[in-house]
């Protein structure tokens, strides 16, 4: 498993296996850090299943959450 915290959202992706993964992504105050498993889907911004590979790839690729700048405020540039 790994999980981001990410301009407002939290990004979890769970592998069970190199062939059956998931990711979702919801709303940072929707997350429940102490249970990743068990995400309510009508809070899920993005989710996607398949090999891990694939559904990480995916979800690092999504843009920016919408309301949240592309660009880090805090990046000093």
């Amino acid at each position: 498993m790994f999980r981001r915290v990410w301009r407002g959202t939290n990004e979890t992706v769970l592998a069970l296996s190199e062939s059956e993964a998931l990711a979702y992504r919801v709303a940072e105050g929707d997350a429940d850090p102490a249970d990743p498993f068990v995400v309510d889907p009508d809070l899920t911004m993005w989710q996607c299943g398949g090999e891990f590979l694939d559904v990480a790839g995916q979800l690092l690729g999504l843009p920016a959450a919408p309301g949240q700048s592309a660009f880090d405020r805090n990046s000093g540039g």
